[in-house]
């Protein structure tokens, strides 16, 4: 059986810093999590692949939930 065709997408996604002081966080798995409830319901796991390209430092999200920069 032939290797099925894939298509990529590139996302950026900006988030006010009042959430990420709320606890949130852009992971891989979470973002994928909201692709597979909210855009493609139906789809399996394995049919949907996530990677973050670029993220912000785990110290500035730390300093933004209260903690040290």
């Amino acid at each position: 059986m032939p290797k099925k065709r894939r298509f990529k997408w590139t996302v950026e996604i900006e988030v006010d810093e009042i959430w990420v002081a709320d606890g949130y966080e852009a992971t891989a798995e979470r973002v994928q999590e909201a692709i597979l409830s909210y855009s493609l319901g139906y789809a399996r796991d394995e049919e949907v692949k996530v990677k973050i390209i670029k993220a912000p430092s785990r110290k500035s999200i730390a300093a933004a939930q209260g903690g040290q920069e």
